[in-house]
């Protein structure tokens, strides 16, 4: 009995410290580029589990009476803000501050609406976007399929914007995709930011809000371009007899150099949108589809000194995109210091394949 008890709490500290290595890893995906070195970055998208691995063995291990919960415990305590960026507890803005100017802003990755293909589906699209009343609009993946989508999509969003930026990544005669800011206040000033992609695009929006200029930056950065054939695949195979082995790694190689790919061409990508960020003249608004979580390169080096509406002001797991068993948080509202963070809400509709995200703040 003394030797299983043994060999059981040797096994386990083993997986606590594969637990630690593992979060460790992940911290180091914050400014380690992808384009150097690729390994940091899988862990980073792994660090809800490295975090909640961590506290089941500060728990375990206290309740055993044993020294080694001091292990997790003091790297989730040295590691706080990023462990909380996770699994947020908005620590630094408890009650609603009180401001002069608020303004609120929705951004939405509404994948070109594919989704909906019947004309009720898409009116009660625009009947959402009427009743969440944001005062600035970001779609990324926005599109249409022909002209006359095109022009009811555009007639449906001057009826409460009456001005906007839209940038076509690509374009055809009979369908386009790309981003769109759309907003009740005057935009003074458009530019499109350079970066190499074929399907992505980043721009900014100098907007007047009463008195004061923003400049809004609205992202869509490269994606991991799985096709949901991969994903299928690697589900249906994943769970199957050792003959399927082969097909196992095959589908498996396939991801990960698609990930790979995409971390490193998102790395640059960041780097170029935040010296974008830098040289602004006026308060900052950065938001859109990352594609990439809080504890990545990407996120990181577009982020800087900004303050992340989420973490300021929400509870508990974020995720904006969901399918095929993937829930992760790769669309973010980040807002300059001199504004005051006020609230951030996920909203479960299911227009797109991702969440839209509304924040309020104020200055």
């Amino acid at each position: 009995m003394k030797i299983f008890r043994a060999i059981l709490k040797h096994t386990l500290l083993v997986i606590n410290a594969l637990f630690v290595i593992g979060y460790i890893f992940a911290l180091f995906s914050n400014f380690v580029p992808p384009y150097r070195i690729v390994f940091f970055s899988y862990f980073g998208l792994l660090f809800p589990v490295f975090v909640i691995g961590n506290i089941f063995f500060v728990v375990f291990w206290a309740i055993r009476k044993k020294w080694f919960w001091l292990i997790s415990a003091a790297l989730l305590l040295f590691s706080f803000p990023h462990a909380n960026a996770c699994f947020t507890i908005p620590y630094k803005s408890f009650g609603k501050q009180k401001t002069e100017q608020e303004i609120k802003i929705l951004t939405y990755n509404i994948s070109s609406l594919n989704k909906l293909n019947k004309k009720a589906e898409r009116e009660q699209f625009f009947d959402f976007i009427a009743e969440t009343d944001a005062d600035i609009v970001c779609f990324q993946e926005f599109g249409y399929r022909n002209e006359k989508d095109r022009d009811f999509f555009l007639a449906e969003m001057k009826k409460n914007y009456p001005y906007s930026h839209i940038w076509y990544k690509n374009q055809a005669k009979t369908n386009a995709w790309g981003v769109a800011t759309f907003s009740k206040f005057p935009i003074i000033f458009k530019k499109k930011i350079e970066f190499e992609s074929k399907y992505n695009v980043s721009v900014f929006s100098d907007i007047v809000v009463n008195e004061d200029t923003v400049r809004v930056f609205n992202n869509h950065l490269e994606s991991n371009k799985f096709s949901m054939t991969d994903v299928d695949k690697y589900y249906s195979i994943v769970g199957k007899s050792s003959k399927e082995e082969d097909g196992i790694l095959d589908i498996t190689s396939v991801l990960s150099q698609k990930m790979s790919d995409a971390y490193k061409i998102r790395a640059v990508q960041a780097r170029i949108v935040a010296r974008e960020i830098k040289k602004s003249p006026y308060k900052k608004i950065v938001c859109g589809d990352f594609n990439d979580v809080v504890e990545s390169y990407a996120y990181h080096t577009i982020k800087g000194n900004l303050t992340d509406l989420y973490t300021s002001t929400s509870w508990g797991y974020r995720y904006t995109f969901y399918t095929k068993r993937m829930y992760v948080g790769i669309d973010h509202i980040l807002i300059d210091k001199h504004f005051k963070p006020l609230s951030t809400k996920i909203l479960h509709k299911k227009f797109s394949d991702h969440y839209p995200v509304v924040g309020e703040f104020g200055y």
